[in-house]
């Protein structure tokens, strides 16, 4: 597709935030692998806290925005009971994640804020492979953008490890769930 006709389908803004035009459609299909798995996270953990807290009212556990489920968890401390995390080692989605010893309660308080940050900028159609260029002295790295606060440490992911982040978080719940999207 020439660039004229991309210009008039996605607008100049939008196709500036990307390196190029390879990249802006490599999103879409980024986008495309993680949704199946971002839709089976939202509906297990929104059947995990409504079964945690007895709500059985079925439209209203439909009706609510996988925001609105992570900060229940928050609100009501259930996070232990949602998710085991202890083995999960965040340097494995980001070399600037450090090595730290993180109660269960913490790891699943991170894991929801990447995956609603995740989640967010994916069904909005965001650059998911933007990052963070930091230059110091001679050299440059990256930082993830998707990344979150927690104990005063930063904590994300790097766009090219997203998929496997999110593979992990099926694993949680069931290790058959990547076996059903395939």
């Amino acid at each position: 597709m020439n660039l004229k006709n991309l210009y008039k389908i996605f607008s100049a803004k939008r196709l500036s935030n990307y390196k190029d035009e390879l990249e802006h459609k490599n999103n879409f299909l980024l986008i495309q692998k993680l949704s199946s798995k971002l839709g089976v996270i939202e509906i297990a953990t929104r059947n995990a806290v409504a079964s945690e807290l007895d709500i059985k009212d079925d439209t209203f556990i439909s009706r609510q925005s996988f925001g609105y489920w992570a900060k229940i968890i928050n609100e009501k401390s259930i996070h232990n009971k949602i998710l085991n995390l202890k083995d999960m080692d965040f340097r494995k989605y980001a070399s600037s994640n450090r090595k730290t010893s993180l109660r269960n309660f913490y790891k699943v308080r991170i894991c929801y804020d990447l995956l609603v940050k995740t989640r967010n900028r994916a069904f909005h159609f965001e650059n998911l492979y933007k990052v963070k260029q930091i230059t110091g002295g001679k050299s440059t790295f990256c930082l993830p953008r998707i990344s979150t606060l927690r104990n005063g440490e930063v904590i994300g992911i790097m766009p090219q490890n997203l998929e496997i982040f999110l593979d992990d978080i099926l694993d949680c719940f069931d290790k058959d769930l990547k076996e059903y999207l395939k």
